[in-house]
């Protein structure tokens, strides 16, 4: 995800670019919040400094970007923790800071500060319960030999407003659950109502994207569906807008990335999910 967030700092940058020569324009850094608590799962979160638009970007630059000095705390509202930085080699950059004692519950408030340099930055998130999916299959697409989406069903409560994100991992292929493309949906247009929906395989890094957004046939494919609140849906909403609908780093729609940390000098997002898990094996 952290590809993601610093991806969307040099979007943002862009709407103040001109028509006319480019020419770098002072900059003040932001801190780059990136966490997330599952039900059952510890708290995760990932610091980084965003860098300007004209700044270059290359693996060593992001490595000296991740903040390892700060303190990091998640309530659930009856207990504090402070999280521990840890080394995870199954992400870039490879370090998280994660708890040891709070784990996510269906239902509760999460909050979440961090201090760093003198500053505060403050967030909350709730853990919705996870939506309950009816059916998968898999359907080839016949111009595009040996690879298919896949699709699924589900009856979306009319109760309340719901909000949805998700992933897929190919067994053997991913090392880690990848956002599907345009992984974040409102029930606005189907609320109350059976639902199918396509599964459109999403990128591994936003950094090298391609149009193969198939599976192949014969694919043994996880898939998490979570249930967010409004206000993280709101970050993936308008963050996937800029990364799939503009489809340019030099771009932009000009909207505005909602993000749900408050603190001035601080982007990203503090987001619970409510995951239910999934397996099917790509064969129609």
């Amino acid at each position: 995800m952290i590809r993601i967030v610093l991806f969307v700092v040099l979007v943002i940058l862009a709407c103040s670019c001109g028509d006319a020569e480019l020419e770098p324009v002072p900059y003040t850094p932001k801190l780059v919040i990136d966490g997330s608590i599952e039900q059952g799962g510890l708290p995760r979160v990932i610091l980084t400094t965003s860098r300007a638009y004209f700044s270059k970007v290359d693996s060593v630059t992001v490595r000296e970007l991740v903040e390892t000095k700060a303190k990091v705390v998640v309530s659930d509202g009856e207990t504090s923790e402070v999280l521990t930085l840890k080394k995870d080699d199954n992400i870039f950059p490879p370090y998280v800071y994660e708890g040891n004692v709070i784990r996510g519950e269906i239902g509760k408030t999460y909050t979440l500060e961090v201090d760093l340099r003198g500053e505060r930055y403050t967030a909350s998130t709730t853990i919705p319960p996870p939506p309950m999916i009816e059916q998968f299959w898999y359907k080839p697409v016949p111009e595009k030999e040996g690879r298919g989406y896949i699709y699924g069903r589900f009856t979306d409560d009319g109760s309340v407003d719901n909000y949805y994100r998700v992933f897929t991992m190919r067994t053997g292929v991913d090392k880690r659950y990848i956002p599907v493309y345009l992984s974040a949906i409102g029930d606005q247009f189907f609320n109350g109502k059976s639902f199918t929906f396509s599964i459109l395989r999403g990128p591994e890094s936003f950094t090298n994207i391609d149009d193969d957004l198939y599976f192949y046939e014969g694919d043994t494919v996880r898939i998490k569906v979570c249930s967010i609140d409004a206000a993280h849906f709101d970050f993936w909403r308008t963050l996937e807008r800029e990364l799939y609908l503009v489809g340019n780093p030099f771009s932009s729609s000009g909207n505005e990335v909602l993000s749900n940390i408050d603190g001035g000098k601080a982007l990203g997002v503090w987001g619970g999910y409510g995951a239910s898990y999934y397996q099917i094996v790509a064969r129609e």
